[in-house]
């Protein structure tokens, strides 16, 4: 089933309605969905594609090295957490969303995760269509910056799996996620564009017990 066009997408985003468990006392976070629908940056045949990262090694970091979307902790600054979302995309990946993007909307917070435990921080992710060529530059807080073809991951094409090992427990389990060339999308990178689909198809629902 092929993304609904932008239109539909915002429609469609603008009757999420929030996670009820989402704590507004604990620190909050988002991070932002940049998806080229039309192929204006990412220059991938296979229809569109969302901005993603990899992380870069730092020791005090809980998802260092890992495949994230770009975002970051609210701060005193921001008027709200899609202004985060536009901030922290800028200071991670050098990409003006206010200017080259169209907010359509929000997905439900989620509650992060770390090491196999909850951390006390909810993330909430927010879906932009780009409406102009942007070229992401990343920072020292970044190793690269690339587009996922949502197609292919949406169909099944990436799945694959993904051994974690729990620090709590020292027990590995496996994870699904997606392989997109060398790389591996998994965890909450991988369960909030689950979720995108799901909505945009009709039938979300909300993971609780993945890393």
């Amino acid at each position: 089933m092929p993304l609904p066009a932008p239109e539909r997408a915002h429609e469609l985003l603008a009757s999420v309605p929030p996670n009820p468990d989402c704590d507004p006392a604990m620190a909050q976070a988002a991070v932002a969905m940049a998806i080229d629908w039309t192929g204006l940056a990412s220059e991938i045949p296979r229809g569109p594609a969302v901005l993603l990262m990899q992380r870069a090694e730092h020791p005090t970091d809980p998802w260092s090295g890992q495949i994230s979307l770009p975002g970051g902790r609210a701060e005193a600054c921001d008027k709200d957490l899609r202004t985060t979302s536009i901030r922290e995309a800028h200071e991670e990946l050098g990409i003006e969303l206010e200017a080259n993007a169209r907010h359509l909307g929000e997905l439900p917070a989620r509650r992060a995760m770390s090491h196999g435990g909850y951390v006390d921080l909810w993330i909430t992710p927010h879906v932009f269509q780009l409406t102009q060529k942007i070229t992401p530059k990343p920072s020292k807080e970044a190793r690269e910056a690339f587009w996922l073809p949502l197609a292919p991951a949406r169909s099944g094409e990436l799945d694959t799996e993904f051994p974690y090992r729990r620090r709590d427990t020292n027990s590995e389990i496996i994870l699904p996620g997606w392989r997109f060339e060398e790389r591996v999308i998994w965890g909450l990178t991988y369960r909030m564009l689950l979720a995108l689909f799901e909505h945009l198809d009709g039938t979300p629902h909300i993971e609780t017990d993945l890393p």
